[in-house]
Parts: C-alpha cells; structure tokens; sequence
C-alpha cells in the first residue's frame, strides 16, 4: 500500500513537468485519462495499476517537428486506447484501422496525402537542407539508436541488424551500401546498432549528415530497415523495402518480411490504406500556429512553408551593429528556420559573407560589394499593439536582399515584386478576405488603443474633406522615399502643398503617434500646421480619420497604404512602395523613379504581394513562424501593457533625433 502511495506521490510531484505532461496539456487531452508514454518504463506503472480509469497509449506522431533540434512539443502524437503502434505482440488501433475498408472519398484524400508528402519532402524529423544522394547505384541502410523501444517490440535485437546488413552486402554485390544514421545518433550522441567493424569498408558509407532523407530515399535501388519508419516512407517512394523486424508497415503485402517463417500474407492492404489509416486516424495533429488541432496536410504545408522560409536565410549569417533587443526579435524569425542566433553589437569583418542590417544607414552601404548576401531589415506592415519606439516586439519584419521598401531611389525585393510577380485567382482571393479582416478589426500598423474622437464643425459638411497624416521628419521613409528638389521634407511643407492644391477643402491634420507620445522629435514648424489645416486631430486613430475623409494625403505614410485598402483615394507627395501602380494619386509621377513601375495592379495583388508574400510573421503567443492571418487574433486580445525593459528605453528614440539634430 505505501509503495504505491510514494508511487501516486512522485508521479504527482516530480512528472507533472515531464515532457507527457507537457504534451497531454498543448495537445488538451483529457487529463482524466491515465496516459502511457508508449512503453516507456514511465509508464509502466500506469499500465498495471489503471484501476477504474481508461488508460491511452500515446507517441511521437510520423510527422514530428522541423529543425535541427528535436521538439519538446511534436507536431503530431499516436493516439491508441489498446496499445502502441510498435509493439507487434499487442492488439493496437493502429492495426485495427489499417484492415478498415476506406470509401472513394478517403482513397482520393489518401493519394493526395502521399503526392504532398513527396511534392513537400516530407519526413518524421524535417530539416532546411537534403541529403544529396550519390551518383552510382546504392542500396540504403537505416541504422537505428541503441536501445530504441520499437526494436524489441518490433521483435528485433541486434542480431536483426547483422542479418540486415550481411543480407543487402550478398544481395547486391555491384552496388555500394549507405548506411544512414539517426538524427539522434548524430545530435545527442547516441550510439547506432549497425556495426561494421568486422567488414570490409570498400563497398561502405556511412552517412551522418543532418538533414531531410527524402533524395536518398528516392534515389536508391532499394531500402532495408529493421524496424525504422523510413521503411514506411519508403513505400510512399515506391521503392523495395526489406524488413528485418516487424514494424507497423510490414506483414500487409508491401514490403519483403525477412522476419516471419509464414511467407503467406494474409492482409493484401493497399499503400492508400496504410497512409490514411496511420497519418489521419493514428495520430493527432496540432498547427503550433494556433496551438489547436489541425489535419496532417495543415502540418505537411506549414514544413514546407518553413523549408521554402529557411532558403531566404543563408547559414552563416551575421548582424551588424543590432542592439541587445533588435538581435532578440530577429532570432524570433531566423532561428527557427536556420538554427544559429545572430549576435549584438557585432562589427563587420572582411571574412563575413553574409550580412544582416536595421533599416538604411549609409555605414552599412560599404559593404554591400564585399559580401554575397545583404539582408535589410525592418518593422513590418502589421507590427504590433503599441509603437516600435516604446520597443514593442514585432509580429511582422521584413527581410529584403535589394534594398528597403522605403528607399524609392532603387530597387527593393518588395517592388520586384509588384512589378513582376503573378497573383493567382486563389492568391487574389486571400488578399480579398485579407482586407475584409482588416477592415472587419480594425487593423492597422500599430493597434494604438486610443478613444479621442474627431468632431468636425458644421462647415465641413459640404466640404471635400482631406486627412493628412504627419510622420518622423527624421525617419529614413521621409530621407529616402521623398526625393530631394520637388518639396521641402516637413509636414508644414506637406500640409502647405495639399492647401495650394485643394484650397476649398476642409484638412484635417494627424501627427504622427511617435511625437505625440514623446518617443521621437516633432518637425521645426509642427506648431504652424494649423495655419493651413482646419483641424488638428490629436491622439486619434486612424479608422476614426478614415470614417470622416473623403481622401488621404502623405509623403510616404504607412497610413496611405490602410487608406487604399480601405477604398479611401489616396494622394501621395513622395513615392511609398503603394505609389505608381495605378491605385493612388502621385504627385511625382512624371518622376525618374516612377518609370521602374509599369505594372497596374489590382488592390487584391497589392495586398497579397505586401501583406502576404513579402513580410514574414512570427507569433509572440506560440514563439513560432505563422502567417498574416494568424496574428489578428493576437492583435484583438492583446492588452498592450509595457515591461520595464520597455519603460527604461522609452526615451532612446527622442534622444537619438536629438543629437542626430545638434550634429548636422
């Protein structure tokens, strides 16, 4: 009785962190149930003491992270109430759904699962890079760690992979042999089974890279394994698979079985059946993106949306001179996809290849020549609740290797590709429910939670009503998107010109919220504006604005962009990346950076282009690479409260205007 009360006493109070536990909460199982980590010896105590209550087998899933390092929280989990998939001895689900007959409907579901799987490179561990197969023919091992529970359940030892490896060296004496070793034989060290110390090495190669197996499978002439699931990822490839345990896959007319005397097979089950039985009835999926539950193929998109992210970032890349927080939010978006953190404070070096900068300065611009990739970065169109200056983190950057979608002077990634890029029906389609979600929360750049309202006088209501948005003079998108000689960079100046053009309009001036709030130094005639705007609309929002106006007027304004969509016209009097495509009024059309834009673009491609294609977003809640439209709900259920670290540097913005001013 006491054994079993220190028992209930350790499970109680020094497993509730483990790793099950962590699990059975994200994926919000019923923690009613006792729950059995395979057949860990963890859970061997549940397993013969379940009293009255359901006990559940639950397991790495057969898609299970991206990365070099293993999740704590998988992509997918086994979930069995009889047993555990690789235990060949018990009577598991896994083997009940597998005889099940599937309708047309599921066959079809099936197929496409298996084109994903081979059209993403599709694997249980899932990795940026390939494994590049060798040029002449090879028959391919999979070593296994020592130790690994599917071998004895799977009724293999040791002996399985002698027998294994003899086998393929006398079956096929014209082909070389690669032996391919498991990610955790590589990253934790572990040792393998396979060895071949006592054979000749003339025909062998071992290959330990990290990295997605999916060529080396594909390329191969056959594919021998013990117990290993690249035997079942194999049969997806089509390929010949020798068995030397009993694995899950084996015993159903797929794969050759070296491990049975009964070489009659009694189950002829077709791949599609395997497929849909073990990769949507098996296991559980959850999309880290919302932490909520979510069908294999959801999974199988997101891998490759992370492969297709990770090929932007070089390797080696190196950030040049980040503060402590600006490097803290890039590795939010680079190391989940490369696995190396960029560093603070770092000086440029002559070796360096690859760099990473904050924004446009010209210290930086020498080294655009001495390296082969240049990586400009800043906040993104949907940032945050709360402005950057006050160091809120960002749930969009934007990662450009031309140039910065604020520097008209040249070309940036972002109008390459407006300019060039085809968007598909369906493409124009999410940008359209994009917008209408804008518009439906209310979103903006920075999510400010302000209540003043505009109240217009009488004498504006038969008026064309014009909003002006007022920005940082200081601020690159003014240096470099409003070119020298045409107009003077002030928002007096802009605010003097949309008078002369629309002398009987009622305008209604917006300071921009940096200088309201103190966080950045407001121009030298700010205080003169009224004596060209009727109305100077303090600490007010932007929606509020847009439902008064009949157009918007800037200089390069994030705010015009949110017009646009909004179906607000929009005048521009510098040359913002949503400028010269058709949809705005430009002042400087006639100007040389406006020939570079030719193409007429719909709203639906503007948007798809700008607030899809090109940001990249990163969730604060989930700590994971998402998209656009995941990030709304994060927006509306943010309470915008500040840490210390936030109110310590409030004021670096304003100090930096300043001596930026007294140094000119």
């Amino acid at each position: 009785m006491k054994t079993n009360m220190y028992k209930d006493f350790f499970y109680k109070f020094f497993l509730m962190k483990s790793r099950t536990k962590k699990i059975i909460k994200e994926f919000q199982l019923d923690n009613k149930i006792l729950y059995s980590w395979g057949m860990k010896r963890s859970g061997e105590f549940h397993r013969n003491n379940t009293k009255n209550k359901k006990l559940v087998f639950i397991e790495d899933g057969f898609v299970h992270s991206f990365g070099i390092k293993k999740k704590k929280i998988p992509f997918s989990i086994c979930y069995d109430n009889r047993g555990i998939y690789y235990d060949c001895d018990s009577d598991n689900d896994l083997k009940k759904y597998v005889k099940e007959k599937l309708s047309k409907k599921n066959i079809t579901r099936a197929k496409k699962i298996i084109e994903l799987w081979k059209k993403y490179s599709i694997s249980k561990y899932n990795f940026s890079s390939f494994i590049e197969p060798p040029s002449f023919p090879y028959i391919l091992l999979v070593d296994q760690t020592f130790g690994d529970l599917s071998i004895d359940y799977g009724d293999a030892d040791e002996n399985s992979f002698k027998k294994m490896f003899e086998f393929a060296v006398n079956n096929w004496p014209e082909h070389k042999i690669i032996i391919k070793s498991h990610p955790d034989v590589i990253n934790y060290k572990k040792k393998g089974c396979i060895d071949i110390s006592k054979y000749s090495k003339d025909r062998i190669i071992i290959l330990g890279d990290i990295g997605q197996i999916n060529r080396l499978i594909e390329f191969s002439s056959a594919v021998c394994v013990v117990t290993s699931q690249v035997g079942f990822e194999a049969l997806i490839y089509g390929k010949d698979v020798h068995v030397f345990g009993k694995p899950f896959y084996s015993g159903l007319g797929l794969t050759i079985d070296h491990n049975t005397n009964n070489k009659q097979v009694n189950n002829q089950i077709k791949l599609e059946q395997l497929v849909f039985s073990s990769l949507v009835k098996y296991q559980i999926c959850l999309d880290p993106r919302t932490k909520k539950e979510c069908e294999v193929e959801e999974i199988m998109q997101y891998i490759h949306y992370l492969r297709k992210t990770s090929k932007f970032f070089p390797k080696d890349l190196e950030a040049m001179n980040l503060t402590p927080w600006k490097a803290r939010q890039i590795n939010r978006f680079v190391y989940p996809v490369n696995g190396k953190k960029v560093k603070f404070l770092k000086r440029f070096k002559s070796k360096m290849k690859n760099i990473i900068v904050w924004g446009k300065n010209t210290r930086t611009e020498g080294y655009i020549n001495q390296v082969d990739d240049f990586i400009s970065v800043e906040d993104g169109f949907i940032r945050s609740v709360g402005l950057g200056g006050d160091l809120y983190p960002p749930l969009s950057l934007l990662f450009d290797k031309r140039g910065i979608h604020y520097d008209a002077s040249r070309v940036s990634d972002l109008e390459d590709q407006l300019q060039n890029s085809n968007v598909n029906y369906n493409e124009k389609m999410r940008a359209r429910n994009l917008v209408d979600l804008i518009i439906k929360f209310k979103i903006s750049k920075y999510n400010l939670r302000v209540t003043e309202k505009i109240k217009l006088p009488k004498n504006a209501i038969n008026k064309e009503i014009i909003g002006v948005l007022g920005q940082v003079e200081s601020d690159n998108s003014i240096i470099y998107g409003v070119p020298e000689n045409n107009i003077q960079r002030t928002n007096f100046a802009l605010v003097e010109q949309v008078r002369k053009d629309y002398p009987d309009a009622y305008i209604i001036y917006k300071p921009h919220p940096d200088t309201e709030s103190g966080l950045r130094i407001k121009g030298k005639e700010e205080d003169s504006i009224i004596i060209n705007a009727d109305l100077i609309a303090h600490k007010t929002s932007l929606e509020d604005l847009f439902n008064k106006v009949d157009r918007i007027a800037v200089f390069t304004s994030l705010g015009g962009f949110e017009a646009l969509i909004r179906g607000i016209s929009v005048i521009t009097y510098g040359f913002p990346f949503y400028a010269g495509w058709g949809l705005t009024q430009d002042y400087l059309e006639q100007h040389a950076w406006a020939k570079r834009r030719t193409r007429k673009l719909t709203i639906e491609e503007l948007t798809f282009i700008s607030l899809i294609k090109y940001p990249f977003y990163s969730s604060i809640k989930f700590n994971c690479l998402t998209e656009v439209e995941n990030i709304f709900e994060e927006i509306l259920e943010s309470s915008g409260e500040r840490n210390l670290e936030q109110i310590v540097f409030k004021y670096w913005g304003i100090l930096k205007d300043y001596f930026s001013r007294i140094s000119k």
